[in-house]
């Protein structure tokens, strides 16, 4: 009898890479079924999360849509191997499989287990949110699981917080509207409930239809979550923004992304003001997720969604070892190095230890080396060949190429005379400070500075805000042409006219602030001309302010590179917009000579910059 140290298991034959690419390293915690993986990308060694879904799914994932508050899908396979999988993980019918980025940090889930946020703040975060899950939906794509599980509040290597992941977290039922509970399919319009019900979490802590099982959070959903009040949050703009999204009617309730960001973006100004009255309820218009609805197809499909959250651990941040720790104990940074992995998956080795058997792990087969013609990869064997093909090849063609040993009188043919070439125009060089300060002028209406004006300090290191100051009072304010009633045919987007202020050396008559109808929108329109004009000058420096809102140095140096590219500005002037609203949501004290967020006035005329500076790029 052989002694028990030396027993041999047998080991099972290596699953190979799925897709060819992708290392399977365990299944996601919160994922019993095996169709959610942690899994490293062979060539890189880069940790990603592996979800398999059916056709339908496969094709609104949104692979390549980018946002700096969203992970992004990376890769969408409509073919999957099932000996990638072990054996005993049932693949759906016709699945495939998507891969996204892996961004390990502290989810919402066990950030809000600390307390509630202030108001200021969740609806700060909850704008980033919005304006990720917009990225998606401007593509046709749908997220289909947005809640706190799904919502890196502390994200590893990224400043600005929170970031939307995706595939790592399951749909929650409470944070899914009462349709996709019954078996209808992911929609748009689910993403806006879910962020609702994100928000009624970040503000109160809780769920906003807790239950147990799907029945008993539907019938939750037959009325009304608690009211903010009961959570000591006293805000009724948000609660009636809230109410109007967590409807289990959904002809009445608010399905609009659009309106969802303008009704937060409108508390960030005015907390008291109400968004506009409801529109009447929509007609009953039945689509394929309400036939299926309590059908024999619409109860038993497989939509993966978690009733009872507390249940489930966390994956936000667990590392890729096969058996993992209690989530308690994970730390983000516990993520130990990963080194690339190639050919086939072969099963992790497990250290001895006393009193087990010795598991024998078998050699790795040998993947045969394909002959590649890429001229920049180290070759061995097939330059001897390529050398003799090329002195083959070269001396065929000198036998064709070389003259005989008796060759033809050849006529001689005079040169025809050198034909004269025009001299070339001499090359006038401009001065460069002339070449600046009309730059900088074409960013301005016509005759708005003095003849001669100097505008050297906008390309110098500095203190921005005072550059800011000094280029738009050196501007001769001048009185637009009142209309017939009196006031300025200038109109904002909201059909507002802007009064008319009489200026005096740069400044209101009453001393106010300075009167270029920018405000706020002086700084990036400063930084605009900066990155035109002055082509070797440093970034932008701003401040740093206290608080959860996005630096204003972060939203306005955007804004200024994005000017240099042929992309829409639209998005960077929204996100300076609310991170200028969040400081006065949040009564940060900014230091900055503006009073009021920007209003729809300062927007309209900072449109009618972004038009002068694209004639005088154009010019350039």
């Amino acid at each position: 009898m052989l002694p028990f140290s030396s027993v041999r298991v047998p080991m099972t034959e290596p699953r190979p890479l799925l897709g060819g690419r992708y290392s399977l390293e365990r299944p996601l915690l919160s994922s019993p079924d095996g169709h959610r993986w942690m899994a490293i990308e062979a060539t890189s060694g880069r940790l990603v999360v592996v979800a398999l879904a059916e056709p339908g799914r496969l094709s609104t994932f949104g692979k390549g849509v980018t946002h700096r508050h969203l992970v992004a899908v990376t890769e969408v396979v409509k073919e999957v191997d099932p000996a990638s999988f072990p054996p005993d993980v049932r693949l759906p019918l016709g699945a495939g499989f998507a891969v996204a980025d892996h961004l390990p940090g502290k989810s919402l889930r066990h950030a809000v287990e600390g307390g509630p946020l202030h108001p200021a703040k969740a609806v700060a975060w909850a704008l980033r949110l919005a304006d990720a899950v917009q990225a998606l939906h401007s593509t046709g794509s749908v997220h289909g699981s947005v809640s706190p599980r799904s919502v890196v509040a502390a994200p590893a290597g990224r400043a600005i917080a929170p970031v939307l992941s995706q595939l790592i977290a399951p749909p929650v039922a409470a944070f899914c509207p009462p349709e996709r509970l019954r078996g209808a399919a992911e929609s748009a319009s689910d993403d806006v409930w879910a962020l609702c019900a994100t928000l009624y979490t970040m503000l109160t802590g809780k769920v906003p239809f807790p239950g147990t099982t799907r029945e008993a959070v539907l019938k939750a959903m037959a009325g009304k979550p608690e009211p903010l009040f009961s959570a000591g949050v006293t805000e009724p703009v948000l609660q009636e923004v809230i109410a109007r999204g967590l409807l289990a009617d959904r002809r009445q309730r608010a399905v609009d992304l659009n309106d969802l960001q303008a009704a937060l973006d409108g508390w960030e100004r005015e907390p008291t003001r109400m968004p506009p009255p409801r529109p009447p309820p929509r007609g009953a218009v039945r689509g394929l997720g309400d036939i299926v609805v309590g059908t024999a197809f619409g109860q038993t499909r497989d939509d993966g969604i978690v009733v009872d959250d507390t249940s489930v651990p966390d994956d936000q941040g667990a590392p890729p070892k096969s058996v993992v720790p209690e989530p308690e104990s994970v730390e983000p940074t516990s993520l130990p190095p990963v080194a690339p992995v190639t050919g086939v998956v072969a099963p992790l080795n497990i250290p001895a230890v006393p009193g087990l058997p010795v598991v024998e792990t078998p050699a790795r087969p040998a993947v045969p080396r394909r002959i590649s013609f890429n001229p920049f990869e180290r070759k061995t064997s097939i330059w001897p060949w390529v050398v003799v093909a090329l002195l083959a090849g070269g001396g065929g063609v000198y036998l064709t190429l070389v003259p005989s040993s008796t060759p033809e009188a050849t006529p001689v043919v005079s040169a025809p005379p050198p034909v004269q070439n025009a001299p070339p125009k001499p090359v006038v060089k401009r001065d460069a400070d002339v070449v600046r300060n009309e730059c900088v002028a074409a960013h301005f209406p016509t005759d708005s500075f003095e003849r001669g004006a100097d505008f050297a300090f906008v390309c110098e290191d500095g203190e921005f805000p005072a550059t800011v100051k000094r280029v738009f009072s050196m501007a001769i304010e001048r009185e637009p042409d009142a209309g017939a009633d009196g006031k300025s045919p200038l109109a904002s987007d909201a059909g507002m006219p802007v009064e008319v202020v009489r200026l005096s050396g740069g400044r209101r008559a009453d001393g106010g602030v300075r009167g270029s109808g920018l405000d706020w929108y002086e700084l990036p329109a400063t930084a605009i001309i900066r990155k035109a004009c002055c082509p070797n000058s440093s970034p932008v420096i701003l401040p740093e302010l206290p608080g959860w809102c996005e630096q204003l140095q972060s939203v306005v140096r955007r804004l200024a590179d994005d000017s240099a590219k042929s992309v829409d500005l639209g998005p960077g002037a929204r996100s300076f917009d609310r991170a200028v609203g969040c400081l006065f949501a949040g009564r940060v004290k900014h230091g900055y000579g503006y009073s009021a967020a920007p209003s729809p006035a300062s927007r309209a005329v900072f449109q009618q910059f972004l038009s002068r500076a694209a004639i005088a790029s154009t010019k350039r």
